[in-house]
């Protein structure tokens, strides 16, 4: 049974990032009578009929996919190694001599928090009387209200220390403009019982689902069952106004293309939000940050009906319903912390994978500054470096070469790759604070209640003091994956991603430049895709800082390789969106373009589209499948793999590729990047 699903789900594979949303039933119901048994054997694959098969097919049916979760392949695998290394980093430290910590040091805090949370989840307590009374307190303080600005300022207190806010959401980024400086985000309300406001834009059961769990959040805080009852429905209420205010397809958006839907947001001035927000202001929205009222000009504003909506509610009429969304905030924030008295679950699985996951959460960067010190290699990260210095290099040839671009634009163009920053390992480590110990409190719940106020110290020194243009901030070191800022134009690529395939000093150099290599070219070119396009080389939002001739004959390439994408089938009769896809697919041609100019030979590029194809090694189960192609940006990794090698001459000569085989696409049909 595992060899028919992986055989036959192996056109369907996908890359590693996922995505929850939900698949069309349509989709669905066209492929029920297509599930039947098939059995493949590996070698009969050839090259010339699906070159990702061919590589792959014999990995990926050896999989199990029940084993894995329904999805897996390289970046996974890759991913899976890496984890275990960051595991045994924490079972080294927690099996030391902690007199032998130095205070505030990282192994201080890792061997504090891991076996605070294990006897917790020993059958001890995450919260102590201490701290259940400090919950009930806060409870209280939420239930006691009396005025809008007493709620005001309680939000901005619960934003401080429980990192929510029962209003809005909120974040601190870059100004889009001015990318040194600090600037608040103000994203969408978000009903914190965690409800779909599509879904509960049209009322009905979802509406009365909506109320049962503020009902039973009411209960669990200690309120009576028929007020409770009462108060729950009003609340379902005004989320389902608000939700009937929002804009729902921006919400699409941010889900799809979180990059994208940054691009959307409008700056307000002080003035402006006045205008918008007749009731409670600028002052008001500051208040909820904890935030005097001239600690910013403005705001970044995604859903300018949804804000005024809110701030018509934000009245002593609706009071009690605000309170009860405080009170499902500061306890959704506390959930895996509460005993069973207050609503809390047992811990249902190991209690030491438990103890360490929950390191992993809360002490990310210092465990990523662990894992650095013990897997940094500098003759790897040399050698990644020095990768990346010839495809720059070549990159500047390219653009010299490119045939649509103006002599301007090629100019603007290399500008900006000139000032392009990589940051490719890790970062240098902080300098070790002895007050730092005090971050581990006397529960769990004390410790994560210090680690949010520190987190909230952070955002607020960005506000105050701007950004810094580190690109090791965009992306832990253990993470398997690569990135590219346009707000800082610069491109991060993690330790944990120089392992094989991607690179390895036992591979040739040929698989190198197809493994680590494709994803360096791949990421230089999301700085001139069709987003990366609109940021200038400072990282500041500026869309006319090209020539305008150069940003139409832009579209028109990018049209090209749009339609040729969506030309793409999965399953035979599901097409790639290539509209969703087409800044990922520029940038896997932009990639793969690049490194095999920087080969001699066809045996080199063979061994590199080989090792490119293995980098994308992917398997997931009918469904996943599906749900990624009708949500992701990233076309499914078959397509990532055959549609971008049968672009390429190379790839007919090695292979023998001929008119009438699968893989083939005619000359005139083989879109090019630059």
């Amino acid at each position: 049974m595992k060899k028919r699903v992986a055989a036959m789900l192996l056109m369907t594979s996908i890359l590693l990032s996922g995505c929850g949303s939900a698949v069309p039933e349509e989709f669905m119901e066209e492929e029920q009578e297509k599930d039947e048994e098939v059995i493949l054997d590996p070698a009969s694959i050839r090259p010339e009929d699906d070159f990702n098969g061919y590589v792959n097919a014999e990995y990926l049916m050896g999989l199990d996919l029940d084993e894995h979760k329904g999805s897996y392949g390289s970046f996974q695998a890759v991913q899976d190694l890496v984890d275990d290394q960051v595991d045994g980093i924490i079972e080294e430290i927690v099996n030391g001599d902690r007199n032998m910590y130095a205070p505030g040091s990282n192994e201080q805090l890792i061997y504090d928090a891991y076996y605070q949370v294990l006897e917790a989840s020993c059958g001890g307590e995450f919260m102590n009387d201490e701290d259940i009374t400090d919950m009930l307190s806060t409870i209280a303080k939420i239930q006691s209200i009396q005025n809008i600005e007493e709620f005001l300022e309680l939000s901005g207190e619960l934003y401080e220390e429980w990192n929510v806010n029962p209003i809005f959401g909120l974040s601190v980024g870059s100004d889009m403009h001015n990318s040194s400086v600090g600037s608040i985000w103000l994203e969408p309300f978000s009903d914190p019982s965690g409800s779909n406001p599509r879904n509960v834009s049209v009322g009905g059961n979802m509406g009365q689902v909506v109320a049962m769990y503020y009902r039973k959040a009411l209960i669990d805080g200690g309120m009576d069952g028929d007020e409770a009852k009462e108060r729950s429905v009003n609340t379902a209420r005004m989320i389902i106004d608000i939700a009937q205010a929002t804009d729902l397809d921006l919400l699409e958006r941010m889900e799809k293309d979180w990059d994208v839907a940054m691009q959307t947001a409008q700056y307000k001035t002080a003035e402006e939000i006045d205008a918008i927000c007749p009731n409670v202001g600028m002052a008001g929205l500051l208040q909820t940050l904890g935030l005097p009222a001239d600690a910013a000009d403005g705001v970044y504003l995604w859903d300018a009906g949804q804000l005024a909506k809110i701030d018509s509610l934000l009245t002593e009429e609706h009071l009690k319903e605000w309170q009860d969304i405080a009170l499902m905030c500061y306890r959704s924030s506390i959930s895996s912390l509460l005993t069973e008295e207050y609503g809390g679950q047992p811990v249902l699985y190991s209690n030491n994978k438990y103890a360490l996951d929950a390191v992993k959460l809360i002490l990310g960067k210092e465990l990523g500054e662990e894992y650095a010190e013990r897997y940094y290699d500098e003759q790897t990260v040399e050698a990644v470096c020095e990768i990346a210095e010839e495809i720059t290099e070549e990159y500047k040839v390219m653009i010299e070469d490119c045939n649509w671009l103006s002599a301007e634009g090629k100019s603007a163009i290399r500008a900006k790759l000139d000032n392009m920053m990589y940051f490719i390992g890790a970062d240098d480590p902080h300098t070790v604070d002895p007050k730092d110990a005090e971050l581990i409190g006397h529960s769990a719940y004390d410790t994560q209640h210090r680690i949010n106020k520190r987190d909230y110290r952070e955002r607020m020194d960005i506000l105050k003091n701007g950004i810094e243009r580190n690109g090791f901030q965009s992306m832990a070191p253990m993470a398997v994956n690569a990135c590219y800022s346009p707000d800082m134009n610069s491109i991060n690529i993690t330790l944990a991603i120089m392992n094989a395939p991607f690179y390895s000093p036992e591979q040739t150099d040929a698989e190198n430049l197809g493994g680590i290599g494709a994803v360096i070219g791949h990421e230089i070119s999301h700085a001139f895709d069709d987003q990366g396009m609109k940021y200038d080389s400072n990282g500041n939002y500026e869309p006319d800082w090209m020539p305008e001739k150069d940003r139409e004959a832009f579209d028109e390439m990018a049209s090209h390789i749009e339609e040729y994408y969506s030309r793409q089938k999965i399953l035979e009769i599901h097409p790639v969106d290539g509209e969703l896809t087409l800044g990922e697919n520029l940038a896997d041609i932009s990639g793969v373009d690049c490194i095999l100019r920087l080969t001699k030979t066809n045996e080199e590029r063979k061994e590199l589209l080989e090792n490119y194809a293995r980098v994308w090694a992917c398997v997931s189960q009918k469904d996943g499948a599906l749900a990624q192609l009708y949500s992701d940006v990233h076309s499914p990794a078959i397509t990532r793999v055959n549609a971008v090698v049968a672009l390429f001459d190379p790839f007919y000569e090695i292979y023998d590729v001929k008119e009438g085989d699968a893989m083939y696409v005619a000359p005139e049909e083989r879109v090019t990047r630059w």
